[in-house]
């Protein structure tokens, strides 16, 4: 069975990086570093801000934080793009909002993304159960393989 229809293509021409600005997000951006310089891929650095981004204070004033934290990660992802472009790759970010999960498989769906990099957390028991997983969940959904890279021990 060795059509041409079944086989897989080597290399990654798009690696989509999900990061939250965490060490292991860091530490996945490593990762995605030698995979690009390997296979001359382009890297889109992606960040999502989750939809609820609002507060109540004790006078029932609603207060709106998406103009702050699409600043602040605006910043951010602008200094990890320069430090990418500075080694030499090519580089694309992009700031979304919504469900991390959701939105890092959407995106990868979108930009045609040969292979999605992401740090976990390594949460267990009752904090996995309440936070979830968004890298077991790209992992399930994603039409694109996924690499998962642990943090730093």
């Amino acid at each position: 069975m060795s059509s041409e229809k079944n086989k897989v293509e080597t290399g990654f021409k798009k690696i989509l990086v999900a990061t939250d600005f965490s060490d292991y997000a860091d530490h996945a951006i490593e990762y995605a570093e030698v995979l690009a310089k390997q296979f001359e891929s382009e890297i889109l650095l992606l960040h999502v801000i989750e939809s609820f981004t609002y507060s109540l204070t004790d006078s029932m004033t609603v207060i709106g934080h998406d103009q702050a934290l699409s600043a602040t990660a605006e910043a951010l992802l602008e200094n990890l793009k320069s430090g990418l472009l500075g080694k030499g790759f090519s580089v694309e970010s992009l700031l979304t909002h919504g469900t991390a999960y959701k939105e890092i498989v959407e995106q990868a769906k979108g930009a045609a993304s040969d292979l999605i990099v992401v740090g976990t957390h390594g949460r267990t028991g009752m904090e996995h159960l309440l936070l979830g997983g968004v890298a077991e969940k790209v992992v399930r959904l994603a039409a694109c393989p996924v690499l998962t890279v642990p943090g730093k021990k």
